[in-house]
């Protein structure tokens, strides 16, 4: 099963509205709406160990700084090295780049120390898990069979909050149109962009 893209809980979001997943009787869900709920939870844990990474990273960094060492410059300007390689191919070889180096590595090891302290590599761990999740539980309702028109709008929304990396993607192929094919479904306004004319 081919693996699918991070979600947009801002496109899912905008995108549900109007579609009932709530089925009193959950012998009565589609396989599809059953889906969109595996979906809904995968995508809040996702979301949630995004949000433990990104503090843990922003603490470390804060405390420590980045791993990595600024190179020499005569342009004024401040350029940096995170790798030993950029250290030797902007310097060469010298007491520079192998002062440089061994800061570098100095800097690399307290770093390193401090986000396992923090549990980082943790946090890390369970984002990817989580995000396998996400993709496992969307892939999942779009291989699901639909059964009802409502089925298949959801499909679209999730597929297009699959694809939409920012919000100027809605007006780019193929998402406008699968967009105008989601509105043909559950009979909402087409939106301005979609329903301009042709030039």
């Amino acid at each position: 099963m081919s693996s699918v893209p991070p979600l947009s809980r801002r496109v899912l979001t905008s995108l549900r509205l109007g579609i009932s997943t709530a089925v009193p009787d959950t012998g009565e869900a589609t396989a599809v709406t059953r889906a969109f709920v595996r979906v809904e939870a995968a995508l809040e844990a996702h979301l949630t160990a995004l949000s433990v990474l990104d503090r843990i990273e922003e603490a470390v960094v804060t405390a420590h700084g980045y791993p990595r060492v600024p190179l020499p410059s005569g342009s004024g300007a401040t350029d940096y090295a995170a790798d030993a390689a950029t250290i030797m191919r902007c310097l060469g070889p010298g007491p520079t780049a192998r002062r440089l180096t061994a800061e570098l590595r100095r800097r690399q090891t307290t770093f390193a120390q401090a986000a396992a302290a923090a549990g980082l590599d943790t946090a890390r761990a369970r984002e990817a898990r989580t995000a396998q999740e996400l993709s496992d539980s969307a892939s999942h309702l779009l291989l699901a069979p639909a059964e009802e028109r409502a089925d298949v709008a959801l499909k679209l929304a999730v597929l297009i909050a699959a694809g939409e990396a920012t919000a100027d993607d809605a007006l780019t192929f193929p998402w406008l149109y699968l967009r105008a094919l989601r509105a043909d479904l559950t009979g909402e306004p087409r939106t301005e962009h979609v329903t301009r004319p042709r030039p």
